[in-house]
């Protein structure tokens, strides 16, 4: 069976439905809140837990063959950090995974960790491919760059007020990815020797600007690509400031770097990592935005959603002492 971390995020809910479409026993560590029961009807196992939490970690590793780490921190808190999760977190997962004898392990980092950014998602990205590389576990890390719904998070943001702030000019040049594709390639990973105890920089088949995503993914969802470009002491401020504005300006100076540096990689050597069907960039854009624009509407999302409800447990019958079970999901401390 496989573990997967992360599987309501982005990238993550991707690899599980694509697991699951490959009719592969996947389990999922979710977190308590989190929006699990969009993956209901894949038929994916569940396990409530926190990477934060040690005994929740061991308890969903338990039996497991393979790992795939997509968990992250989009926005962070005074719990819910890149120290707490991105670093400690993932520090502890390794551990267990190697005590239960996991196979391989592939981890979703991002491209531009290794240029020395002082921002911490990617720092911290860099501390946890170091943890995994010095774990003693057969590895893949996939660096990968921003997907199509990065953009559509900008583009349903000027339908929705009329007008987007971009992080920077976005005149740099990226190869945007399909989280679809991404996804076949983290899967791909998991039994690929030609990838083993790699680390790969991936990226979509097209290189354009970061300008000339967002106004795809405008025109994905019919709207006019209106936009400014945030001056540059706005964004550098709230990094200087005290919590809760220093947690949204570490994501923003993400995403100015994303607007700002080039992120590209050759297509062509992609396409030789990974014996897979990819559909690219723009044929994200169409799926992404139906899914998206569901989640952001209180009715669609209530029509679409599968009555959240724990279906799933790790535990078989008499395999576990009563005072070993958990009462219950660890509470969100974010």
């Amino acid at each position: 069976m496989i573990l997967v971390t992360g599987p309501t995020g982005r990238v993550g809910e991707q690899v599980v439905r694509t697991l699951r479409r490959l009719k592969l026993d996947v389990r999922s560590l979710v977190r308590k809140g989190s929006e699990y029961f969009w993956l209901n009807d894949t038929g994916c196992n569940y396990f409530f837990g926190d990477l934060r939490d040690e005994l929740s970690v061991r308890r969903a590793t338990r039996d497991m063959e393979y790992l795939i780490v997509c968990s992250g921190v989009r926005t962070e808190s005074r719990d819910n950090n890149h120290t707490s999760v991105t670093i400690e977190g993932h520090a502890k997962l390794f551990e267990i995974a190697k005590e239960r004898g996991i196979k391989r392990v592939v981890l979703l980092s991002c491209m531009g960790v290794d240029r020395g950014y002082s921002v911490p998602s990617f720092y911290s990205r860099k501390g946890a491919e170091e943890l995994l590389i010095n774990s003693g576990l057969e590895y893949t890390i996939l660096r990968a760059g921003l997907h199509e719904q990065h953009f559509l998070d900008l583009a349903l943001k000027v339908r929705d007020k009329g007008q987007v702030y971009l992080p920077g000019h976005g005149n740099n040049q990226i190869n945007p990815l399909n989280t679809r594709d991404l996804a076949l390639m983290l899967i791909s990973c998991l039994d690929q020797e030609s990838v083993k105890n790699r680390t790969i920089e991936v990226g979509g088949l097209e290189t354009m600007s970061a300008m000339e995503a967002f106004t795809r993914a405008c025109a994905a969802v019919e709207v006019e690509p209106n936009s400014k470009v945030l001056p540059g002491p706005v964004v550098t401020l709230g990094s200087k400031l005290r919590r809760p504005v220093r947690r949204f300006a570490n994501q923003l100076n993400e995403m100015n770097l994303w607007f700002t540096e080039d992120f590209t990689v050759d297509p062509d050597t992609t396409k030789s990592n990974f014996n897979i069907p990819f559909s690219g960039y723009d044929a994200g854009l169409p799926p992404s935005t139906q899914l998206m624009s569901i989640r952001r509407d209180p009715e669609l999302r209530e029509k679409h959603m599968v009555h959240p409800q724990f279906y799933a447990t790790v535990y078989e019958p008499g395999t576990a002492k009563l005072e070993d079970m958990p009462i219950g999901p660890p509470p969100r401390r974010d």
